[in-house]
């Protein structure tokens, strides 16, 4: 049988569709032996695929804290663990298949059939084999969606190493092309498949089908993570993936706006955008002292750099424009104190 994890963009709609096999409860045991029927058993089936945003899958993993206990759990059960235990499958193992007819089973219905004990033991097992893996992945995915890819194998590396030279050039250029490029010979366990009646289960059709022409599959997640980026990078609506300012999330924002907060619940029922916008509420020209000495500054700066002949004035005016909208969101949104922001800008005046 065939395990793998199936993934299809339909970019249209901005939506996805990922195949997956869960453990579901099995909650008839009428059929099976009597000795069995006191314990939990679950079988591993594959779930009708399920519209979704777009970059679900990408975004759950570069927001899960695989330090976390349960994030880690519900990582390997939902997108690795079948992998896992179908490539170390041995029947005789699992307490199921030791009292039923083997041989049937296999021939006639395939399936991975464990007890609630032998998931947790599996789990705990895939923990130990391959935490550091899963770890490090979501490092270079994180590196790659924040385009320091290059830049941090460079800050990693020294003279002596031969690709040295090549990083030193790629660093200060980075695009999800130049990385896509240079890691893609590690993932080529991925197939590309047309057979959507399939991938669909044979369900009823949906404005999505007719926007999908394929779909992709593998064993290996990182395969399809891979794709994700690959997919967002040759897509015309050329998809971003921004991490939120305030939580540190990352999101595919709505629009092609600059956007720098999510719409994900942070506080008390107010999302991050939300929670920042109240936050800059009480820091404005109208009522923070800082606010109105930042505004008569600029007053001041571009006043002068229309009469003034010192050479120095237009410089720091520009560079007030630019730098000083920068600092006052910084303020604003709490990302800097008051004595900073107060410290900058009496920093940015003309020294006699």
């Amino acid at each position: 049988m065939n395990y793998d994890l199936e993934l299809a963009f339909d970019f249209k709609n901005s939506k996805e569709y990922f195949v997956r096999y869960e453990p579901i409860e099995i909650t008839e045991l009428v059929k099976f032996p009597e000795k069995l029927r006191d314990k939990k058993f679950y079988v591993f089936e594959k779930v009708k695929p399920k519209a979704k945003k777009i970059g679900t899958f990408l975004l759950e993993f570069l927001n899960l804290d695989f330090t976390d206990v349960w994030h880690l759990n519900y990582f390997l059960i939902n997108y690795f663990l079948v992998n896992f235990i179908a490539r170390n499958k041995n029947y005789l193992y699992f307490e199921y298949y030791r009292n039923i007819d083997l041989t049937y089973e296999i021939m006639d219905n395939p399936k991975i059939i464990l007890t609630e004990e032998e998931i947790i033991k599996y789990s705990e097992e895939a923990k130990i084999l391959y935490f550091s893996f899963i770890e490090s992945a979501q490092y270079v995915f994180k590196n790659i969606v924040d385009k320091v890819y290059f830049k941090t194998l460079f800050e990693a590396s020294t003279e002596k190493d031969s690709d040295y030279e090549k990083l030193k050039r790629l660093k200060d250029n980075e695009t999800y092309e130049s990385i896509l490029n240079d890691i893609a010979e590690n993932f080529k366990d991925i197939k590309m498949n047309f057979d959507l009646d399939n991938f669909f289960l044979n369900a009823i059709p949906n404005e999505s089908k007719n926007n999908i022409k394929y779909y992709y599959s593998s064993d290996d997640f990182a395969c399809l993570l891979f794709v994700s980026m690959k997919e967002f990078m040759n897509n015309k609506k050329s998809f971003r993936i921004i991490k939120c300012k305030n939580c540190d999330y990352y999101f595919i924002p709505k629009t092609a706006h600059k956007t720098l907060y999510c719409d994900e619940i942070f506080e008390n029922g107010k999302t991050c955008k939300e929670y920042v916008e109240n936050l800059a509420f009480g820091r404005n020209f109208a009522n923070d002292p800082l606010c109105k000495r930042y505004r008569n500054r600029y007053k001041n700066l571009q006043k002068q750099a229309s009469l003034s002949s010192n050479p120095n004035v237009l410089p720091l005016y520009e560079k007030y424009k630019v730098i000083g909208a920068v600092m006052l969101d910084k303020y604003q949104h709490g990302k800097i104190s008051s004595k900073e922001f107060e410290k900058w800008i009496d920093s940015m005046k003309i020294r006699k």
